[in-house]
């Protein structure tokens, strides 16, 4: 039972990093009082891990999973649990993950309390009162501390489409929050992106019984590579990157060497990406403001590619579709879309140049990633924020600083307010998946009792 004397701790949003965070507090000798606010009420598996999907799987092994950065193993025990062929190489479903997330919570006990409601802003404390955040239903929290750990906004709007096609039914902006699109079995869909949203939206239209035709498309047309078959642990051996030049090219020109080296000890690509794990975000770090702008520019989709793969059943699912003719992917932009009555007429410029290609098409699916800039959010919280100068917007995120206390805009570190996750890509580029994020969120914990 938390005392009245213990700080009060808000966090704003319940997906991992608020579930991650909520357990090291309740669970530290202080007991503070948490309150996990969410505006969907979905406590625990947030939009990532929500789906009960068999086919959508983990695109890590088990063993990197565990929120418990001092307990390696602690996510493979416990899903060993339930299924004791489980191992750390396992490729689990994603909702598995989610049910993980929903017993953390649980475990937390009584420390924590769970709020549903859309928080729409925030009040700075003062010397005779702590910070208040607003609901948009009129309910008032106060806190010492307030925590966003909002994970990743709504995708963007495809290139090529104008704002009203929102409002056209046969088109889902955010297949991941929206109710599921189901076309007709043998409708022609049009996904837009080809990343790892992508496969999983084609991998769940054919198990929900579709057999009409799939299009991918992006500007380059590629397709995430696939992770070794079983997975294992990290072992990395990162590299002495202080020898490495501060620029992207020359960051690429040594991945390459170390690739090249790699390959000729009998070793593969996969190795050297391991190997850079736990040095990314200090290679990042290390570049000025038009280096990362010239990654990002130009070699952010070959990263992600290699970095963030699939599954090996689902590549292997991918490939079959593909090779059944059913699912075909395209490099290139829309160039035009007709909204007919019956159906829908895409043109496709293809990367490289050629002829347009003309799809006739009845859905369309955005799996273009998440946006990155608040200022695009429509979020209104961080809109209040961001008007009264408490948070500086980036295109990749907010300004923060070591800890992820957000940055004014005189640059001073705010005593109570800090971020997790995505938005404070700006600093660490890499701040996403599970092993950047539970040593993020066991740290923060440390640094709001201290």
């Amino acid at each position: 039972m938390p005392s009245a004397s213990a700080p009060a701790i808000a966090v704003v949003g319940a997906g991992f990093c608020g579930v991650a965070l909520a357990y090291h507090l309740a669970r530290s000798p202080v007991r503070p009082r948490v309150t996990v606010i969410d505006a969907r009420g979905e406590f625990g598996p947030g939009l990532a891990y929500r789906t009960a999907d068999p086919r959508h799987l983990l695109n890590t092994p088990a063993g990197r999973m565990s929120a418990l950065p001092d307990d390696p193993e602690h996510f493979v025990r416990w899903a060993r649990a339930g299924d004791p062929g489980v191992s750390g190489g396992s490729f689990l479903p994603r909702g598995r993950y989610g049910d993980y997330l929903r017993a953390l919570l649980a475990a937390g006990g009584e420390a924590i309390t769970c709020l549903t409601g859309q928080v729409v802003d925030a009040r700075p404390p003062a010397v005779d009162r702590p910070a208040a955040l607003a609901l948009a239903d009129g309910t008032r929290v106060t806190a010492d501390h307030v925590v966003l750990a909002l994970g990743n906004f709504a995708p963007r709007l495809p290139a090529g489409l104008g704002e009203p096609v929102r409002a056209e039914p046969r088109y889902v902006h955010d297949p991941w929050s929206a109710p599921a699109l189901a076309p007709a079995p043998d409708a022609s869909v049009l996904v837009f992106g080809t990343g790892l949203s992508a496969l999983d939206l084609a991998l769940g239209l054919d198990g929900a019984g579709h057999r009409g035709p799939i299009h991918l498309l992006s500007r380059h047309g590629l397709l995430p590579h696939a992770h070794r078959a079983p997975g294992r642990p990290p072992e990395p051996h990162p590299p002495a990157i202080e020898r490495w030049p501060a620029t992207a090219r020359g960051a690429l020109h040594a991945l390459r060497a170390a690739v090249r080296e790699e390959a000729a000890r009998g070793g593969d690509w996969r190795d050297v990406v391991a190997d850079l794990r736990p040095v990314t975000q200090a290679i990042w770090r290390r570049w000025p403001a038009g280096e990362r702008e010239r990654f990002v520019r130009h070699l952010r989709v070959y990263w992600e590619i290699h970095r963030h793969r699939a599954a090996p059943a689902t590549a292997a699912a991918i490939a079959a579709l593909r090779a059944s003719g059913r699912l075909q992917v395209h490099a290139g932009r829309l160039e035009d879309l007709s909204l007919g009555t019956d159906s829908i007429l895409a043109t496709i410029r293809p990367r490289g140049g050629g002829p347009c290609r003309h799809l006739r098409i009845d859905a369309m699916l955005n799996a273009t990633g998440p946006a990155t800039d608040p200022r695009a959010a429509g979020d209104p919280l961080l809109d209040r924020l961001m008007a009264r100068g408490l948070l500086v917007p980036d295109p990749l995120g907010a300004a923060v600083d070591d800890d992820g206390a957000l940055l004014d805009a005189e640059g001073r570190a705010s005593t109570w307010l800090h971020a997790l996750g995505s938005l404070r890509r700006p600093q660490l580029w890499e701040t996403t998946a599970v092993l950047e994020l539970a040593p993020q969120c066991q740290a923060l914990a440390g640094r709001l009792l201290a």
